[in-house]
């Protein structure tokens, strides 16, 4: 289980998150929603430990990460998979040694982490691409790639960084599709940042609007879609209806 309470933090004068609040469910899939600037990036960061909060708490299965020293934070790092933006592959590596980096770093032997790197390359729809180079395969392949490394060491918690930008929408939901399947194999949680609401609906459990660094709603994809919140109707449906009005605050 993922527990944020009260989370806050700051980069000098600008302060990005004001007392975040939010608990994901284990086995459960949570989609952040909210545009740009809104602390989204700034959240998953926290959730993972490479940032520690002002104030506040996250804590992972009971533990509070922000206050352990840096062997133990790796050492709950590794319950962990991340698929960022844009697949952050190493362009000298190939595509099994990409997938296999966290594996060789342990100390697997090279030939038992191919072997594991091809077997999650078949499980996110690549076969015959291990020898390749990133440089050889479109962004839809090297977003899988990406997630085939996030799956490599069989984490219990799956985070999720855009995962449908900059794909086209027929590759953006073979991306969505990729992520049920790994939640219903893998009985992992996930946690996913976005402004798809496409996507968001696709694979969310529940869906939390992140606006201005606090959680202004949160609930089903249905309580989502049909909510009366002005604020969440005019992300959702792009569309500018008027001021609106948080906590007495005009926008």
């Amino acid at each position: 289980m993922i527990e944020i309470t009260g989370l806050t933090k700051s980069f000098g004068p600008n302060q990005v998150l004001r007392g975040v609040n939010l608990t994901v469910q284990t086995g459960d899939s949570m989609v952040v929603i909210g545009g740009s600037g809104s602390g989204k990036s700034v959240l998953i960061k926290h959730i993972i430990g490479l940032l520690r909060p002002d104030a506040g708490m996250v804590l992972i299965d009971g533990t509070d990460i922000s206050t352990l020293k840096d062997k133990e934070l790796y050492e709950i790092r590794r319950k962990f998979g991340m698929l960022f933006q844009g697949a952050a592959l190493f362009d000298s590596m190939s595509v099994w040694e990409n997938v296999g980096f966290a594996l060789l770093r342990s100390g697997m032997r090279e030939r038992e982490a191919k072997v594991v790197a091809m077997e999650k390359l078949r499980l996110v729809g690549l076969k015959d691409v291990e020898d390749k180079m990133p440089s050889e395969l479109s962004g839809g392949m090297r977003k899988r790639v990406g997630l085939a490394r996030a799956i490599a060491h069989n984490p219990e918690i799956l985070l999720y960084d855009e995962p449908t930008t900059g794909l086209d929408p027929i590759l953006a939901d073979s991306i969505n599709e990729l992520i049920i399947r790994m939640r219903e194999k893998m009985k992992v949680t996930s946690v996913a940042i976005t402004h798809d609401m496409h996507s968001a609906y696709r694979i969310a459990d529940r869906i939390a609007m992140l606006f201005e660094g606090r959680i202004v709603l949160e609930g089903t994809p249905d309580e989502i879609k049909n909510t009366s919140n002005d604020l969440v109707k005019q992300f959702i449906t792009g569309s500018a209806q008027g001021p609106i009005k948080v906590e007495g605050i005009s926008f």
